[in-house]
């Protein structure tokens, strides 16, 4: 779940045309733009040991700025090498500007970055747009295909295209706002703060919602401005016994590490209990993306634990 690598390229490609370069694979600077824009996507090499594993590591640590720094660094002494005509330091600085672009990008979705690891091991996330925007992406397509016709009006074209992508920005944020006024509306609530706004999942021009009250948390989506809710949620007992050993297992720390906006339902069976982990980010037609089961027996013990990745797909944790 990311920005895609293309939509990551084609900024590093208008931030270097900007620039006053042409749109060429044979300019360095455009190149090194390029390249470092895409860059920390390689951290989907953590996609061999498994998906459950990229989801932990990607946006993780390979997205902080120390390690931003340090890919800017190594890109550019290696691009160096094929261009050693070229000022070293105007090579890192623009291959910095496309590594900082990618992490600073990838913070406007609810899926976030950690930017300030190893300082603040959680994603930070502005909840802004979805994970893949066909707005931005059209816009700078756009201005790098003209670039490519009139290399002497490029840095006019990309300017055009940032303006163009900021003023939607800004309409989406103002439309966020206008949402979340609307929930409190509709269902009558006074606190702010008991309201979150999300980008739709595959909707680029809708929002869901979260209302986090004192006894209950619902979930629920937009459709043609009239808001429903989807789930009713009951706020968990931080002193369930079930609930507390659930805590300790590996599954919680998953969740903990992976989304800022997860919940926890128990369900007593018989001797038994199912904890249930839901990431509240992401909704698809019917149902959570992302869930997972912790199986609490009655000596509160962890007999297993499941994350699902999908209504069809599971995997059994064990470790």
């Amino acid at each position: 779940m990311k920005t895609d690598p293309i939509t990551h390229g084609l900024i590093g490609a208008s931030l270097a045309v900007l620039s006053g370069h042409p749109v060429s694979l044979n300019d360095p600077v455009f190149l090194s733009c390029t390249l470092g824009a895409m860059l920390p996507d390689l951290d989907i090499v953590t996609h061999l040991k498994g998906r459950l594993n990229y989801l932990l590591k990607h946006r993780g640590a390979s997205h902080s700025l120390l390690a931003l720094g340090g890919m800017a660094l190594g890109l550019t002494t290696v691009i160096y090498s094929f261009y050693p005509y070229t000022s070293w330091s105007t090579l890192f600085f623009w291959t910095l500007v496309g590594t900082l672009s990618h992490g600073l990008m990838d913070v406007l979705n609810s899926y976030g970055a950690e930017l300030l690891w190893p300082f603040l091991k959680k994603k930070l996330t502005v909840d802004m747009i979805m994970l893949t925007d066909p707005v931005v992406f059209t816009l700078l397509l756009t201005a790098l295909g003209f670039s490519s016709l009139d290399p002497g009006s490029g840095p006019r074209f990309i300017e055009l295209a940032f303006a163009g992508s900021a003023l939607y920005l800004g309409h989406r944020e103002l439309s966020k706002l206008k949402v979340r006024d609307m929930v409190m509306s509709a269902y009558h609530i006074a606190n702010k703060d008991e309201v979150k706004i999300l980008p739709a999942m595959y909707r680029p021009f809708a929002w869901n919602f979260l209302l986090q009250q004192e006894d209950l948390v619902r979930f629920g989506t937009i459709h043609h401005k009239v808001p429903r809710i989807e789930r009713v949620l009951p706020r968990w007992n931080d002193e369930d016994p079930y609930v507390t050993a659930a805590m300790e297992g590996n599954l919680a720390e998953i969740f903990d590490r992976f989304t800022p906006y997860y919940h926890i339902v128990a369900r007593a069976e018989d001797e038994e209990c199912k904890v249930e982990f839901v990431d509240l980010r992401y909704w698809t037609k019917e149902d959570f993306l992302y869930t997972g089961k912790v199986l609490v027996t009655a000596d509160c013990e962890i007999a297993e634990e499941k994350f699902y990745m999908t209504n069809r797909n599971r995997i059994l944790l064990s470790y």
